[in-house]
């Protein structure tokens, strides 16, 4: 990840700073720093532990509630962010536990199809991956990403032996083409257009009765299908979601200094379990790194738009039912506010996740599937 770069920076601790510089991949000692990360030497023994635990996993959170104080040049952070996280990981007592892969990996048997779909932002070619048989989950990936979030419920569970996974790209996003006459990087999506697409593509890939999937921007998405569109949907799991979302968008997520292949996937690689499986974090990673420019930006812009007030009055005892699910190491949206949206919604549930963080269904597939079993029966047998 150093390939290129040329930066020094110091990590202060109660004693003093140490400077170092990281030039193509080499380490050395430094007399001058860029920038400086401070935090006291408790708070670094919790961020270097080798299993830290939720909230002191990552530099980002600690920093956001003041617990690391930053100084110097804030656009050099930005820039060489992914190079701290690598030594912060490289400090730690020892790597963090990573569960082995499933040892009898099943074949990614997916079937990708494009369908047309004319929905509220024009018409796109939509991309839409298919596996399995049964009660089908409309498959919803986090804002900026797409539906290879969904391959690791195939290969590492066995949930496709009960239930049919559709998993889509919005329009701009992994293979699902752009509408066309808008320039790409004029992507916009707002609560409302968001719901106007999951019914439209529901309806172009024809299917019945659907279940709602969807993290973070599209654990909001489905909440509020289901308050619109009652009659549309069986139900919908919603993770990562809560009544609204602040403090997501930053400056740097569009700047044209620093390379979104590189800050874009940092700015979320934090939000994950250090001790996750490592092969399916850097597919989080990458997939986010592949995003086109801009359209993670965009979706943040539109997600914090999200309240849950405004179709709050929709949800009854009477409407499909939401299961909530929550990831204790997501930082962005706590566990609180997840609970604080599962109280607000008359036929809802809620379950804490206390292994997983923000992308439960990509950066663990195995575990999540044990969470997501009880959220589907909580919805099969609601009356």
């Amino acid at each position: 990840m150093s390939r290129g770069a040329d930066v020094s920076f110091a990590l202060v601790d109660d004693r003093g700073p140490q400077r170092l510089r990281l030039r193509d991949g080499k380490i050395t000692a430094a007399e001058r720093s860029d920038f400086a990360v401070r935090l006291g030497d408790a708070e670094w023994a919790q961020l270097l532990d080798a299993a830290p635990h939720a909230g002191a996993h990552h530099v980002l959170p600690m920093l956001r509630d003041g617990r690391a104080t930053l100084s110097g040049d804030e656009l050099a952070f930005s820039q060489h962010l992914q190079l701290l996280r690598r030594l912060i990981e490289a400090l730690r007592q020892a790597p963090a536990a990573s569960a082995p892969s499933a040892p009898t990996r099943r074949p990614l048997t997916m079937r990708g199809e494009y369908v047309r779909v004319d929905g509220p932002l024009g018409t796109s070619d939509v991309y839409v991956e298919r596996a399995g048989t049964g009660p089908q989950l409309l498959c919803l990936a986090t804002a900026g990403s797409d539906s290879s979030q969904f391959h690791g419920l195939i290969t590492d569970t066995d949930l496709s032996d009960r239930f049919e996974l559709v998993a889509v790209d919005l329009p701009w996003h992994g293979k699902s083409t752009p509408v066309p006459g808008v320039d790409p990087v004029e992507y916009r999506l707002d609560p409302g257009a968001y719901t106007a697409l999951i019914v439209a593509i529901a309806d172009a890939t024809a299917l019945v009765g659907p279940i709602l999937l969807g993290p973070s921007m599209a654990g909001a998405a489905v909440v509020r299908a289901i308050a619109t569109h009652p009659e549309r949907f069986a139900g919908a799991v919603s993770c990562q979601a809560g009544p609204r979302v602040t403090g997501r968008s930053t400056p740097a997520l569009r700047s044209a200094v620093i390379n979104q292949a590189l800050h874009v996937p940092e700015w979320t690689y934090g939000l994950m379990n250090p001790a996750s499986p490592l092969e399916h974090r850097d597919r989080v990673w990458w997939g986010y790194s592949s995003g086109g420019y801009g359209a993670y930006d965009a979706d943040i812009a539109g997600y914090q738009q999200w309240d849950l007030a405004e179709v709050e009055h929709l949800l009854t005892l009477d409407s499909p039912h939401i299961a909530v699910l929550s990831g204790a190491y997501d930082t962005s949206v706590p566990p609180s506010a997840s609970r604080e949206l599962a109280g607000r919604i008359p036929n809802a549930s809620f379950e804490l996740m206390p292994d997983l963080g923000h992308f439960p269904h990509a950066e663990h597939p195995a575990r999540f599937a044990h969470y997501l079993e009880g959220a589907l029966a909580r919805i099969l047998s609601a009356p």
